[in-house]
């Protein structure tokens, strides 16, 4: 058992079944993230390990940076803007995942699924709302999903160790949402890049080789090739096509090598 500020963390094997579950309890009336609960089951057995995972988690903030607009708003109510304070969308979230390994020989593969409920908050919050670390919500949206946001990915990765200190990774995820933006608007059931509320969709491939040359020391390589359409490319400078058109995308290639201490 691990008790924190305000939260509590509970863990227990039972043979090849391990339980988890944590909570977070609100700091405030008016602050955010709000109460977390959430819980895991796993079971192992014979090289296979599998997870189950389900939260629900309310007033989670997405932040991002103040407008010029915004920065103009919160002063008018009286906010002064300066550093640490930041705009977002504030949910009520559910979620639930599975995760699972099988281990043969030198192999090792991955595979899982996240369902994630974006729903508008039954609490919302008010300008000046406290964020963890220390920043405030001045410009609080609270409507961001008139209808609910439902973001699905799954993923499949396989992991060979070539020698005991060198391994090759190997990964492809798929992630989609749905069109959520408010019944009889504009965008209503929309699939182009026009809002980030339309549906859409992001591919990625990557590939890592990781070499332990020393005890607590590894030196890693590799590269990650995305691609965003439609409703999930909203925002991207990189689009193919007219936008509010179907078809809209936007990719990169994210090359990355490293040194990496252990302790």
């Amino acid at each position: 058992d691990r008790i924190y500020d305000n939260s509590f963390e509970y863990r227990v094997n039972v043979g090849p079944v391990r339980f988890a579950a944590e909570t977070q309890l609100r700091n405030g009336g008016n602050s955010g993230t709000g109460n977390a609960f959430e819980g895991d089951v796993g079971f192992d057995y014979m090289g296979f390990s599998i997870d189950f995972l389900g939260g629900k988690i309310y007033d989670a903030v997405s932040a991002s940076p103040l407008s010029a607009a915004q920065v103009s708003a919160a002063n008018s109510l009286g906010l002064a803007t300066g550093n640490g304070q930041v705009a977002g969308n504030v949910s009520d979230n559910t979620v639930f995942q599975v995760g699972a390994r099988y281990t043969i020989g030198a192999w090792k593969l991955f595979a899982g699924y996240e369902h994630i409920d974006f729903a508008n908050p039954n609490n919302p919050l008010a300008p000046g709302a406290f964020l963890d670390g220390g920043y405030i919500l001045t410009n609080p949206n609270n409507a961001n999903f008139p209808n609910d946001k439902i973001l699905q990915t799954a993923w499949i990765g396989v992991k060979y160790s070539v020698t005991s200190t060198l391994d090759v990774t190997g990964s492809y995820y798929h992630e989609w949402q749905n069109a959520f933006a408010a019944t009889g608007s504009a965008n209503a059931g929309c699939s182009t890049v026009v809002s980030s509320q339309c549906s859409g969709a992001l591919d990625a491939v990557s590939l890592v080789v990781d070499w332990r040359f020393a005890r607590h020391m590894d030196m890693y390589a590799g590269a990650m090739w995305s691609q965003v359409q439609n409703g999930l490319a909203n925002g991207f400078l990189q689009t193919n096509g007219t936008p509010g058109n179907t078809g809209n995308k936007a990719n990169s290639v994210d090359p990355g090598i490293g040194l990496r201490y252990q302790f």
